[in-house]
C-alpha cells in the first residue's frame, strides 16, 4: 500500500477557485469603500465652503453702511472679469468689496489686500448680486455656486451646490 502525500489536481483547483472568489469580493468591497469616502470627502468640502461664503456674504452685507454705486447688480461675478459688489462699511473696513477671480471668491476690506474666502478645493462657478432696495430698507440678495474643482475628471469627485438668500443692510 502506498502513502501519498499532498493534493489532488481537483483540491488545488477549488482551493485556487474559492480564494479568487474570496479576493474578487474583498477586493470590490474596499474600492466601494474608499471611493464612498472620496465622494462623502468631496461633497463636505463644497458644503463646508458654500455655508462658510454665504455666512460671510450675509454679514458684511448686513455690517454695511450702504451699497456703493459702483457696484455690479444683475451680473455675474464668475464669468464677468472686472465684476464688484462694493458696500460702505464701517471704518477701517470702507470700502468692502467681493469678487471672483480665478474661481476664487475673494474680499477686500478697507486698503487691505484681495484675500479668498472660499477653500482652493472650490471654485465659485456663480454669484450673481440683485439689489433689492426700496423706499423703506436697502437689501441685497445674492445666489452663490460653488464647484468641486475635479482636475482629474472622475465622476466621484462631481459636486456642486447653489444658495440663495437676500440680507437687509443696518
Amino acid at each position: 500500500m502506498r502513502k501519498t502525500r499532498g493534493f489532488t489536481l481537483v483540491e488545488l483547483l477549488l482551493y485556487m477557485g474559492l480564494v479568487g472568489i474570496f479576493l474578487t469580493a474583498a477586493t470590490t468591497s474596499m474600492w466601494d469603500i474608499i471611493l464612498g469616502n472620496v465622494k462623502s470627502s468631496v461633497e463636505q468640502e463644497v458644503q463646508e465652503s458654500l455655508r462658510y461664503a454665504s455666512h460671510r456674504l450675509s454679514f458684511e452685507i448686513r455690517n454695511a453702511d450702504a451699497i456703493e454705486a459702483s457696484s455690479d447688480f444683475g451680473v455675474d461675478l464668475a464669468s464677468t472679469p472686472g465684476a464688484v459688489l462694493s458696500l460702505n462699511s464701517p471704518a477701517p473696513n470702507d470700502p468692502t468689496e467681493f469678487r471672483v477671480n480665478g474661481g476664487s471668491l475673494q474680499i477686500k476690506q478697507g486698503v487691505g489686500s484681495w484675500t479668498s474666502i472660499t477653500s482652493p478645493a472650490v471654485a465659485v462657478d456663480n454669484l450673481v448680486f440683485t439689489d433689492l432696495t426700496d423706499t423703506f430698507s436697502e437689501n441685497i440678495k445674492f445666489t452663490v455656486t460653488v464647484k468641486y474643482r475635479n482636475t482629474g475628471g472622475r465622476s466621484e469627485w462631481e459636486k456642486s451646490a447653489t444658495f440663495e438668500s437676500a440680507s437687509q443692510l443696518r
